[in-house]
């Protein structure tokens, strides 16, 4: 309990502006991210979890409370996890309309260099909502490398840019290298960093409504060229009300997760797993305790 008046503490000091349908900040009320209509009750019954992942969290959406926690404060590389600092920063600054001419060839890069991709053409206009669509859904690097450049001007300077996000909202155990998640002994986060973060992003209706999508199909503003891909989250439409958000996986991180499940009574959990060995098994499991084990 203690540590959960802490993480709602660390809530209530974020000193950001907040994540906006449009370019346009609006005006910040810290107090927003704690306004909770009721606060999770442990039954006195409930055995804890048990998890393979390296570190794990269960997070109560509307509070902040911590529900079940697993070296939440460690830090580790954190893979694809990392594009939801992407997402936030370009969801800030943006409209989804704005249309971005890709620069780059990024048909000869090696999957070490961008991880996963849409095949993005050089040249191909596209808007910034597909974009996002292609970072979130598939986790495409092209998409993400296109984004931060348009932004930024360059992956450096946009890179810098995550990091001091990360330093606004007081994540104190994240670190950015690169805007996709590609494996650096100076790339890492912990798993209370990437809830604090995922509770801010699923603040944006966009995001909320892109990471919920199984699947999609994407085109360039001329109709001419289209991107057809599956999404990485083998968990929405299941039994489960998943909500999205993001998966990750690299050689350093292992398998990872985010996942936003929802109770039949409305209320959210946040559960994070960092290099976890059946990341989609170990999610149902962390959700279902949750759900069973504690009263709102």
């Amino acid at each position: 309990m203690f540590r959960s008046l802490i993480s709602l503490l660390l809530l209530a000091s974020l000193n950001t502006a907040p994540l906006s349908t449009s370019p346009q900040a609006e005006t910040f009320d810290e107090l927003d991210l704690l306004a909770v209509e009721s606060i999770p009750v442990k039954k006195a019954t409930a055995v804890a979890p048990v998890t393979e992942a390296k570190s794990a969290l269960l997070m109560d959406l509307d509070s902040g409370i911590l529900l079940y926690e697993k070296k939440p404060h460690e830090r580790l590389p954190m893979a694809s996890l990392t594009k939801i600092m992407t997402a936030i920063i370009i969801l800030e600054n943006h409209d989804l309309n704005e249309i971005v001419m890709v620069q780059d060839d990024f048909s000869n890069m090696i999957e070490d260099e961008i991880g996963v991709r849409i095949w993005l053409h050089q040249y191909e206009k596209i808007t910034v909502e597909n974009l996002l669509i292609g970072l979130l859904v598939r986790s495409a690097g092209d998409a993400t490398m296109a984004l931060a450049k348009y932004h930024s001007g360059s992956e450096k300077a946009f890179v810098n840019e995550m990091n001091e996000r990360a330093k606004a909202l007081h994540l104190n155990n994240t670190h950015f290298m690169n805007s996709i998640g590609l494996d650096d002994d100076g790339h890492y986060s912990s798993a209370f960093d990437l809830a604090i973060l995922t509770k801010y992003a699923l603040r944006n209706r966009d995001f909320r409504r892109i990471v919920r999508m199984p699947r999609a199909v994407i085109s360039s503003t001329n109709g001419e060229i289209k991107h057809e891909f599956e999404g990485t989250n083998y968990l929405l439409n299941s039994y489960l009300d998943i909500r999205g958000v993001k998966t990750g996986t690299t050689d350093e991180a292992g398998e990872s997760i985010i996942n936003l499940a929802r109770h039949s009574n409305g209320k959210e959990v946040i559960v994070v797993l960092l290099d976890s060995p059946e990341r989609f098994q170990e999610s149902k499991r962390l959700f279902d305790w949750a759900f069973r084990n504690f009263l709102w």
